[in-house]
């Protein structure tokens, strides 16, 4: 056997051991299972099978059936999504500018760093790097820059204050103009964007310790009745982080389940697989199991409003940042990471909510086809 044969054996084992002490199904049931799902036609990966918790004795043959991979998340966006449509929610200038037509809140703008001047509204124009350096030497602090175009965090950096040639940023760091100034090189990312810093409502702020904002992600799918909200997850910022990723756990940040119905969070993971779940903030230690947000029905009303204006993204993820002055509309994503809510819910999307809503939306866009369609022979 070789060194990555032993060395995946040993990991597959010690995660069905640590499963099973968790409360998992037995080991053989287990591989079986494993097997099951790597062999269908949507197959599931043998981390997925871990980071989800399907490994657990309250998963039923029925509730394994409706957990899905990265493969059929991929299929869906691509399915749902009309590629014309993408650049609407991935060009956050052309996002922005749609929702402030509509009167949505959204963060306020400070300046777009933008080759071809373009902005949201009346911010200030840079368009070339000259300008953003001497932008940065005015009374523009603290605030917020991003990527026009770009997802996951990526290029994201909150500043305080400038100190001489470099800048500290929220979660103490201090970086150089040179470290800075990379993002604004990366040509992918179509720009920057300067926005003043949102800060949580003081319910969130006190159960998290911080003022950073944690924002709870929306996936909400848009259906010829009107939108549906499917899923909702709030990502939970801890420490001292400027941000509210969570990257399998890499920051230390956390996610919780939240009941659609009433805003409450109801199951929380510190990490993907088992022996994740917490009841408690890593830092403060404040109960978070039963959490209501605040601001909800506003939160939901909103979401729903503001993907209507939207219609040729069938598969919408919204972040939404919960303030003292009302919920405010951070960004429209369309690439899902629908791994994430399975893994802090424990339980499948593709439950008969979502297989009914998919079935309505493919009938819409079957009659559609067939409407062009018979046009076209007249």
């Amino acid at each position: 056997m070789s060194h990555i044969s032993e060395f995946f054996m040993g990991s597959l084992l010690e995660s069905i051991r640590a499963a099973r002490a968790a409360g998992g199904k037995p080991a053989l049931l287990q591989l079986l299972e494993i097997l099951k799902l790597r062999l269908r036609q949507s197959p599931i990966g043998i981390g997925e099978y871990f980071e989800y918790g399907i490994w657990h004795a309250s998963i039923t043959p029925d509730m394994r059936d409706e957990f899905i991979g990265w493969r059929q998340s991929g299929d869906l966006d691509r399915k749902l999504n009309d590629v014309e449509c993408r650049v609407l929610a991935e060009d956050k200038l052309l996002n922005y500018m749609i929702l402030c037509s509509k009167g949505f809140p959204i963060p306020t703008p400070i300046a777009t760093y933008c080759t071809n001047g373009r902005q949201i509204g009346d911010e200030k124009a840079l368009r070339t790097h000259d300008e953003v350096r001497s932008f940065l030497k005015d009374e523009v602090y603290p605030f917020y820059v991003k990527p026009i175009s770009a997802g996951y965090g990526h290029g994201v950096l909150g500043v305080t204050a400038r100190e001489d040639e470099s800048f500290r940023l929220f979660d103490g760091r201090l970086i150089g103009l040179d470290e800075f100034m990379a993002p604004f090189s990366f040509s992918p990312y179509k720009g920057m964007l300067f926005q003043k810093p949102l800060t949580s409502h003081p319910d969130i702020a006190e159960v998290t310790g911080t003022e950073a904002v944690s924002c709870v992600r929306f996936i909400c799918l848009v259906t010829s009745a009107g939108p549906v909200i499917h899923t909702a997850f709030w990502k939970i910022t801890t420490g001292r982080n400027m941000l509210d990723n969570f990257s399998h756990g890499d920051y230390g940040n956390c996610l919780g389940a939240i009941n659609i119905g009433n805003g409450t969070i109801v199951r929380v993971i510190s990490r993907m697989g088992p022996g994740g779940q917490i009841e408690r903030h890593p830092t403060t230690q404040k109960p978070l199991l039963g959490l209501a947000l605040p601001d909800w029905d506003l939160a939901v009303d909103m979401v729903c409003s503001a993907s209507r204006q939207f219609p040729g993204l069938r598969l919408q993820n919204w972040d939404v940042a919960l303030c003292p002055e009302g919920p405010v509309l951070l960004e429209l994503n369309t690439e899902s990471e629908l791994a994430i809510p399975q893994a802090i819910s424990g339980h499948g999307l593709k439950d008969l909510r979502l297989r009914e809503i998919l079935a309505d939306i493919e009938q819409t866009r079957a009659a559609y086809r067939a409407a062009v369609a018979q046009r076209n022979l007249n």
